[in-house]
């Protein structure tokens, strides 16, 4: 895919996906490796594998493998190491949990970054948070740390928010990452018009598209009240790393990708600097095939 291709991808959310992370340093974190018969090991995600060959994606560039020259293989028991972790009851899923779901999950055709917009009220007022774009009308947010959410919750944009069966998937979705009856009873006790309910330390809540902390979107969100205190900001350090709505979000709900550049995605991961957690995103190709949106190609 030449760089033109890619940018067209990113920018209208055509593509498909799986996340990756950037560490401080900014050091490739893949989930993905081969054990070579020369003695090295060479990380990436496995985007192809034959009987003659396995390709990995790397952070700049795609790379094939003879099998001869491979000793061992490790995908699925590394990424269930590297991406998958055990939440304790009452905890939220780190953003590894969410990464590797989303990537098992074929109906998921691309998961971009976008910059954080302002929230100026509700539950997730000056909460710091990074944002996602998943099959270009419904957003992910991720709040507080990556690692130890304080609160998750998915968005439904345009003419598919008021679509049932799409909401009763996020919904099902969301139940996946619940640890005990009582929350997934509270989750499903809700009306999927609108409603809250608490179940230990979690608060579930759905907020229709005519709220006034909606802007515009069906909403479904898991969070923790003391943890989202926790981690609020003060208004005018709030409003420096984020950009307001409308400047992100057309009034049909899509993403308009114009007016902002990648130093809006950067504020975003200042306000997440501690957590050392920067996914840009992933998409699938027009053969199917997995590719990582990098630090220098995910936005303009």
């Amino acid at each position: 895919m030449n760089s033109s291709s890619l940018k067209a991808a990113v920018l209208l959310c055509l593509a498909s996906a799986h996340a990756y992370a950037l560490t401080g340093d900014d050091a490739f974190k893949a989930p993905d490796s081969l054990v070579l018969k020369n003695g090295s090991t060479v990380r990436g995600l496995i985007i192809k594998n034959t009987v003659d060959s396995v390709t990995l994606q790397k952070e700049f560039e795609e790379t094939t493998y003879p099998k001869s020259e491979i000793v061992r293989i490790r995908d699925e028991a590394d990424i269930g190491i590297a991406f998958t972790d055990i939440h304790r009851k009452g905890d939220l899923p780190s953003w590894r949990v969410i990464a590797n779901d989303l990537r098992t999950r074929d109906r998921i055709k691309s998961l971009v970054e976008i910059p954080a917009t302002t929230i100026d009220n509700g539950e997730f007022k000056n909460v710091p948070y990074m944002s996602f774009r998943a099959n270009e009308d419904i957003e992910l947010n991720i709040y507080g740390d990556p690692n130890d959410p304080a609160g998750i919750e998915l968005g439904i944009y345009g003419a598919h928010a008021g679509n049932t069966r799409l909401r009763k998937v996020l919904r099902s979705y969301l139940a996946g990452f619940l640890t005990t009856r009582k929350e997934i009873e509270a989750l499903y006790a809700i009306d999927l018009n609108g409603g809250i309910h608490e179940a230990g330390n979690i608060t579930i809540e759905i907020t229709p598209k005519s709220a006034p902390d909606a802007y515009g979107a069906w909403w479904i969100s898991l969070y923790n009240r003391k943890d989202l205190d926790s981690v609020r900001m003060d208004t005018a350090d709030y409003e420096r790393l984020t950009r307001p709505h409308a400047d992100v979000v057309g009034r049909n709900g899509k993403i308009i990708a114009s007016g902002w550049t990648k130093k809006d995605l950067q504020l975003s991961e200042r306000m997440n600097e501690n957590s050392n957690v920067i996914a840009r995103g992933f998409y699938r190709d027009a053969n199917g095939d997995f590719r990582i949106l990098g630090k220098s190609n995910a936005s303009r």
